[in-house]
């Protein structure tokens, strides 16, 4: 995932291969170092090592090639997705993150096709949730017409659970995915159990899901679904990031949403 610095790569115990990805990035710049366990290679390339199941850090340094001192990496990108409607860039991909995730990406205002995916994310913990998670996913099945694909945290959810998604997802006729990320060493960590589950409904929407989604709905494990979830989709958000449910009433514009 495009991001400022901070990286959370998926990896089991072994040897990996890090680098920097093909294009402008690599032709600008190159790795100079790097501080835990892994070794610099001669070819630019950071060998490392994995030896347990728990998280391991490694900060890496990159500097500009010599002969690409007057290079911008944005100015590459620009210019290489110049005519390309589908902007690829490390920085595109950054600026249109809070738009494209979770929020309304304001060139297309035709709305969703009846073939277009909906994503729903949603999050649980312990059997109980579990269970409801199931009546919630068949709600939105029962009354949305376009495919539906979930998308669940797996940090706290069972074994047993994770087992049956297969099953599940045959039984309903949908598509099920996991996402799964790291409460980040540097950001300072809530010490209720609870605290830490919501935080995941908010905090790290632009880097559990592929940039190419355009909108995501999150639907609580325990919600009933009574109408169909296009409508959500197609809803204008008129460039806002993000989209909830009003609570209070001090916003008369909002009487028709509560």
């Amino acid at each position: 995932m495009a991001n400022l610095g901070y990286f959370q790569l998926k990896a089991g115990p072994g040897l990996w291969t890090l680098s920097l990805r093909e294009g402008p990035s690599k032709q600008i710049y190159k790795i100079t170092g790097v501080e835990g366990p892994g070794d610099l290679q001669e070819g630019g390339e950071v060998l490392v090592t994995v030896g347990d199941l728990t998280s391991t850090f490694i900060t890496v340094e990159a500097s500009k090639r010599e002969e690409m001192a007057g290079r911008s990496l944005s100015e590459e990108n620009e210019s290489q997705n110049a005519g390309n409607s589908q902007d690829s860039g490390i920085w595109s991909s950054i600026k249109k993150a809070g738009e494209s995730i979770v929020g309304s990406n304001t060139k297309e205002k035709e709305g969703s096709s009846v073939n277009e995916t909906i994503h729903i994310f949603s999050v649980a913990s312990g059997h109980l949730y579990e269970r409801m998670l199931g009546v919630m996913m068949q709600s939105v099945l029962a009354n949305t017409k376009n495919p539906v694909k979930f998308w669940f945290l797996k940090n706290y959810l069972s074994p047993k659970f994770i087992n049956s998604v297969p099953i599940i997802a045959n039984e309903l006729g949908c598509e099920i995915e996991f996402v799964q990320y790291q409460w980040p060493s540097w950001l300072n960590a809530q010490t209720e159990k609870q605290r830490i589950i919501w935080g995941y409904k908010i905090l790290f929407l632009d880097v559990l899901f592929p940039m190419s989604l355009k909108k995501i709905i999150f639907v609580d494990a325990d919600q009933i679904v009574r109408a169909d979830m296009k409508e959500l989709i197609d809803l204008d958000l008129k460039g806002a990031p993000y989209g909830y449910t009003p609570f209070c009433d001090d916003r008369p514009e909002m009487d028709g949403f509560r």
